[in-house]
């Protein structure tokens, strides 16, 4: 079994677990018999919070250890100890817990002070800031730093192998992000390559198309979460109910959402072909590929349901075939996993392509 195949198991068997739990709590309407279904003290309802999430931290545990530990270890050069994997994991979970048990608190005084409809607003803001302050997140998260500036482009530190940087930021505030140890493994060509190439996915407007695509996604989904909830968001019972309803629409957006991220992925490979040579951007491409560690033998079908980045033989084809797809969106799968942080990202650190991998939580693996 190659590394890629092992991620992908650990990730379908998680967040298929995660879904399955979701859909029996809300089928036996069990939420109101474990949580107060009536206004409590301001105490015992930042603490039902707490307890809600911590458990769900719990749950991930197992398959965060085998995401983290055990498929590392057996198939990667540098897998982390359990000690230092340990330390690596507890700091993002313990910030993660207390940031969605706040937000949760106040997402609740707000629906029972206002109406549920002000809750999609508070949502949407949430969404915005996350993404203005995805960097300063990932850096709390990860005890990691930006290094040395260039340009709106730096080289961070980092300890996982699989971490590939990415864009962040607002539109029209972006900074690109490179992995540090990609100036070592890669030569300096494929590095300026890959910094042009984000370049390219900000300036042709489909790193925006992204960002508006996930953010709308995800304020649909939350909109009918609350809406087949009954609508009325009044105590602890309530939100958990539309947290369930919310983590059931994020998995159909990682089933949805990928087909768009292909097409993003394409459409910026066609617009780097008017400046690189075909076979050079090819052969970047398998070795970015290989040093994230992707199983470049998947078939079309898994590709298809599980895979919002191509394979290299796909993206390889289509930059010969000189087509550029329609309606593409740069990083958009990715990108509303994260931006689900703001209602408290059910599926965000359960998919494959990071689960375990807590330097990777607030920072996914893109193209």
């Amino acid at each position: 079994m190659s590394p890629g195949k092992a991620r992908l198991l650990t990730g379908i068997t998680c967040v298929g677990t995660l879904v399955i739990l979701a859909s029996a709590v809300l089928y036996l309407d069990a939420a109101r018999s474990i949580f107060p279904s009536s206004p409590t003290t301001v105490a015992d309802e930042f603490f039902g919070f707490l307890i809600f999430f911590a458990v769900i931290a719990s749950l991930l545990f197992a398959f965060d250890f085998v995401g983290g530990v055990l498929v590392p270890a057996a198939f990667e050069s540098e897998s982390p100890t359990i000690p230092a994997w340990l330390r690596s994991w507890s700091r993002p979970v313990a910030v993660q817990t207390v940031f969605y048990s706040v937000t949760f608190f106040f997402y609740l005084q707000i629906g029972r002070e206002t109406g549920a409809p002000w809750l999609i607003a508070v949502f949407a803001a949430l969404q915005v800031m996350l993404l203005a302050g995805q960097e300063f997140i990932w850096q709390i998260m990860t005890a990691n730093r930006s290094g040395k500036a260039k340009g709106t482009s730096s080289f961070v530190k980092h300890s996982d192998q699989r971490f590939a940087g990415g864009i962040t930021g607002l539109p029209g505030f972006e900074s690109i992000l490179v992995p540090d140890g990609w100036k070592e493994r890669l030569p300096p060509s494929y590095v300026k390559m890959l910094v042009a190439r984000r370049r390219t996915a900000v300036k042709s407007g489909l790193r925006l198309r992204g960002v508006m695509f996930a953010m709308l996604w995800n304020i649909s989904s939350f909109t009918i979460a609350i809406l087949v909830s009954g609508g009325v968001v009044k105590s602890v019972a309530d939100l958990v109910n539309v947290f369930l309803w919310f983590l059931l629409l994020s998995f159909v957006g990682l089933l949805v959402l990928p087909t768009f991220n292909r097409r993003g992925v394409f459409a910026v490979d066609q617009q780097m072909a008017a400046t690189y040579s075909s076979v050079e951007l090819q052969k970047a491409i398998l070795d970015l590929d290989g040093l994230t560690e992707q199983d470049p033998s998947r078939s079309v079908s898994a590709e298809s349901v599980f895979q919002p980045i191509p394979c290299p033989e796909r993206r390889s084809r289509a930059l010969a075939s000189g087509d550029i797809p329609a309606a593409g969106a740069w990083n958009v799968a990715r990108t509303a996993l994260f931006l689900s942080w703001a209602f408290g990202g059910p599926l965000a650190r359960a998919v494959h392509c990071n689960v375990g991998r807590p330097e990777l939580w607030a920072m996914l693996p893109t193209d």
